[in-house]
Formats: C-alpha cells, sequence, structure tokens
C-alpha cells in the first residue's frame, strides 16, 4: 500500500521546517509568494491531497493557460482532442485552468489573436498544431511563456514536444521489410506538415540501412509526396492512382498519418484493389477510427495525452527558470498491430 504523503514529507523534500509548510498551503501571512508556489507545487508532485487553490499577489498570475491551435483543427477531436485531454487532466492536477482557443489562420493576427492572449489573461500558452509564424512571434514578443506541440517554428527558439516521428516511419518501414515487403511506398504530402517530413525522412533512412545490410536483395521504394490539391486530403490523389496503376506497384504503404491510409483503402475500391491482399498499409497516430475500418488500421501510435501532459511540465520548468536553453522532448512511438498488413 501506498505510503500517504505528509507535511512532515513534503519539509524533509524541501529541507524546510513543517510548520512553515503548513504556513504556505495555509497561504498565511508571513510566507514569501514565491515559497507558497514551490511548496504548493512540491506537495502535488508529491501526491499530497490536500492543496488548496493558492491565491498569490504576484502580477500577472492569472491561474490560467491558453492551448491555441488552428479553427479547423478543432474539429479533429480524435487527433487533438486527445493532447488537449493530456493538457487539461495535467493542468487540473496543478489548480490551473485552461482555455482553448481557436484562430482562423487566413485573417490577420490584429483581428485573429485571442482576446484571452491580446488582453494577458493567461500566463502562459501551449500551441498546437499549424500556428502562422506572426502568431508565435507575437505571443514570444510580448513575453508570455509559451511551448509548442507538434508544431514547427524554426526561427523562434521554444520548448517544443513532438512524437518521435522519424523514428516512428522508420520502425513503420522495418515492420514491412521484416514481413517480407520488397516493394514499399510512403504518401503523404511533405509540405502539410513537419511531422511528415520527419516521417519520410525515417522511412527513407530505414531503406538505406536495409539496402546496405542487405546488398544482395532487390528493394523497390516508392513515393507519393506531392503537394495536395485542396485542404482536407493531405496527399495528392492524382500522383497516388499514377502510382498503383503501374504493372510495377508497391506491396505496402507507410501512410503519412491515418487519414492518409483511411483514404487509400476507399481508393483501393476504386482499382479492385483489397488491403491487405494486394496492398498493406500502415498509418501513424493510431486515432480511435483506426478500430473502425475494414480492415482495422495498423498504426503507430505516439500517446497524445502524454505529450500534452509532457507539455505541462515544460511550461512549469519554464516558469520555474526562464533562463534555461529550450529543450526538445520526442516521446517514443509504438507500432499497434491490427489487420491491415499481411506476410508477403
Amino acid at each position: 500500500m501506498k505510503k500517504k504523503v505528509t507535511m512532515q514529507a513534503i519539509a524533509d523534500e524541501l529541507d524546510i521546517s513543517k510548520s512553515l509548510v503548513s504556513k504556505a498551503l495555509a497561504n498565511l501571512q508571513g510566507v514569501s509568494d514565491e515559497t507558497k508556489e514551490l511548496v504548493r507545487r512540491t506537495a502535488i508532485r508529491m501526491g499530497y491531497r490536500a492543496v488548496p487553490v493558492l491565491k498569490t499577489n504576484r502580477i500577472g498570475k492569472t491561474g490560467n493557460v491558453a492551448v491555441l491551435l488552428p479553427r479547423d483543427d478543432l474539429k479533429d477531436s480524435d487527433y487533438w482532442g486527445k493532447i488537449i485531454h493530456g493538457i487539461e487532466e495535467e493542468l487540473s492536477k496543478l489548480q490551473f485552468s485552461m482555455i482553448v482557443a481557436g484562430i482562423d489562420t487566413s485573417i490577420a493576427i490584429e483581428d485573429g489573436m485571442p482576446h484571452c492572449i491580446s488582453e494577458r489573461k493567461v500566463d502562459g500558452v501551449i500551441i498546437l498544431g499549424q500556428i502562422p509564424y506572426t502568431y508565435v512571434q507575437a505571443i514570444h514578443a510580448a513575453d508570455i511563456t509559451a511551448v509548442l506541440v507538434d508544431s514547427s517554428q524554426g526561427r523562434i527558439k521554444l520548448d517544443l514536444v513532438m512524437a518521435e516521428n522519424y523514428g516512428g516511419a522508420y520502425e513503420a518501414t522495418w515492420y514491412l521489410l521484416d514481413r517480407g515487403h520488397r516493394k514499399i511506398g510512403f504518401v503523404g504530402d511533405l509540405s502539410y506538415a513537419a511531422s511528415f517530413k520527419e516521417r519520410y525522412r525515417g522511412f527513407t533512412a530505414a531503406a538505406q540501412d536495409y539496402r546496405r545490410d542487405r546488398p544482395d536483395e532487390d528493394i523497390r521504394m516508392f513515393e507519393c509526396t506531392g503537394s495536395r490539391a485542396g485542404k482536407v486530403i493531405p496527399f495528392s490523389v492524382p500522383e497516388f492512382e499514377a502510382m498503383i496503376v503501374q504493372e510495377e506497384r508497391p506491396t505496402a504503404i507507410v501512410c503519412a498519418n491515418d487519414p492518409v491510409a483511411f483514404n487509400l483503402l476507399q481508393l483501393l475500391g476504386k482499382f479492385n484493389l483489397s488491403c491487405p491482399g494486394d496492398i498493406s498499409l500502415i498509418g501513424f497516430d493510431n486515432v480511435n477510427k483506426c478500430n473502425l475500418f475494414i480492415p482495422p488500421l495498423t498504426s503507430v501510435d505516439a500517446c497524445k495525452e502524454l505529450m500534452g501532459r509532457r507539455a505541462v511540465e515544460m511550461l512549469m520548468r519554464r516558469w520555474e527558470d526562464p533562463e534555461l536553453r529550450p529543450e526538445q522532448i520526442n516521446v517514443m512511438t509504438q507500432i499497434v498491430e491490427r489487420d491491415s498488413v499481411a506476410n508477403r
């Protein structure tokens, strides 16, 4: 049975007196705001069950954190919802409130920046996805603590949480090679997201390593990485169709994300091809819909809830020491096997 956390245990952890811990948790006079905050965070981390909400008088402490993402992505609860759930869960433990704000990326920043940010009603911002650089720059210039999740803003150095995109695609490609596939394709618009580029890089690296280790084996790699015509489908349909009507086509495809795989499942039927009989598919992200398709989709899982929790931890770390060099955390992936990959 887990030992109950006491005030004395917190005092021992911080090397302070039990009475000081008691005063800090009770928000009494005579204890600095910094000490109150330190005791409170330590108590939460150790699992102390009686942590009150401390209202300090420090300037800028609102108790709110904004989660900012493109408005169109609010519709994709299967993907972003998992990350947001992890953020909310971790913020709740720390007695912070979460404000989810969507922006229309097509309008000017003067009209598009959410009021909770422009009026500084938040202590920090967690930025999800492909937010325009001008928004990130404005938040950074306003000295509002920000953390990026599944995003790329190379011109500004901020703390960043990503899935292990390179390693996940590398593993997915080897997964297909180990099952006898020697004609493997990659499908995904490389201009769609930085994560797609990393996944493509992992795909090509796996092929290169396999060829180096087995120079006598004949393997062929295909790619469909051109720009999509619209915003909905993150790959070029004409380019994909041109690839699979050839006499020599891939027997397996690494998809840049699960929506790519879902669309490919439908397109294969148009050409009287089946999955996994004719072409095996492996997705990336492991969204809930993977179980709903026929066949259920094998996919690379990155534990989106954990990505959200790590973002909050990085935000806390940045508050505690603003001078630390920004870091990137890559959450490791794992293949979830279902029925969309056959042996050759």
